[in-house]
């Protein structure tokens, strides 16, 4: 990984160009990867990012994969944290319980053929400087394809603005209700399967539901979502090798594919057990 932020952490201020240009190089490519067919719309992500910032949208935190073949990193996918930052729409908002929560945008985008634009719903946990990724329908995760213009990108982020009181009024709920120890330790196990295979899990689902702070200690489904997310993407927990039995720490997720993938996971998770425990 390039720079020193992940897709699951960001700051509170917004980056500047230079910030960007030390954390996801390839977000400032001047021509595709050279393999390219000549039918590839070229848009360097940068053209989105000045777009959005003309919009009122400022980046916050940012991500690029690796690549194993010479030449290629300046080129891989790459993926932005964007907050709305026009007027009042740049205010945080409080869920039940005091969680102070501000809404994201997160674009991903590829100069080597791998992908397509990828817009997607986002939520910044302040309380552990937290970013997660909604997967709720449609409305929450869009693709725009490279069309020689940054003006489907611009209308999606709209979209997805859009539909975040809905993401918050979702998030309000979850923040109200309860969990039974045994539903909070079914939601553990189910989540320890998404991550690992059947079997093979390093650790327990009682160490997953383990709170890192005093605040998330109330069994709610918004702070259980949240406890176990924290554990399983950031990794870092004593457990063991189940096949040499030694041991050993849980490794995090940092590549931008599996990171997203698990979280849009666990967040379907969260919505199957609020109508579960409803």
């Amino acid at each position: 990984m390039t720079g020193h932020q992940n897709l699951n952490h960001g700051g509170t201020q917004p980056l500047s160009n230079d910030h960007l240009r030390a954390i996801a190089p390839s977000i400032f490519a001047e021509r595709p990867w050279h393999e390219m067919s000549t039918k590839y719309a070229f848009i360097p992500t940068i053209q989105v990012v000045d777009r959005l910032r003309s919009e009122g949208f400022q980046p916050f935190a940012a991500l690029q994969s690796t690549s194993r073949i010479p030449g290629k990193g300046d080129f891989t996918k790459h993926m932005i944290r964007f907050r709305d930052a026009r007027g009042s729409s740049s205010r945080s908002f409080a869920a039940a319980g005091g969680d102070l929560l501000v809404p994201e945008v997160l674009v991903i985008n590829a100069h080597d053929g791998m992908s397509a634009y990828h817009c997607m719903s986002g939520i910044f946990r302040f309380i552990c400087e937290n970013g997660l990724v909604v997967c709720d329908g449609e409305s929450s995760q869009m693709s725009v394809r490279h069309a020689g213009n940054t003006d489907g990108v611009i209308d999606v982020t709209y979209e997805l603005v859009e539909d975040f009181p809905r993401i918050l009024n979702a998030v309000d709920e979850w923040s109200q209700l309860r969990l039974a120890p045994p539903q909070q330790k079914a939601f553990a196990a189910a989540a320890l399967e998404l991550r690992y295979d059947e079997g093979k899990a390093p650790v327990s689902a009682e160490q997953i539901l383990t709170p890192r702070r005093e605040a998330d200690k109330t069994p709610t489904l918004w702070n259980t979502y949240n406890v176990v997310q924290e554990h399983l993407v950031d990794g870092g927990q004593r457990g063991r090798n189940t096949t040499s039995h030694r041991r050993q720490r849980t490794r995090p997720v940092n590549g931008i594919s599996e990171s997203t993938k698990l979280n849009k996971a666990l967040w379907r998770l969260a919505e199957e057990m609020k109508k579960l425990a409803c």
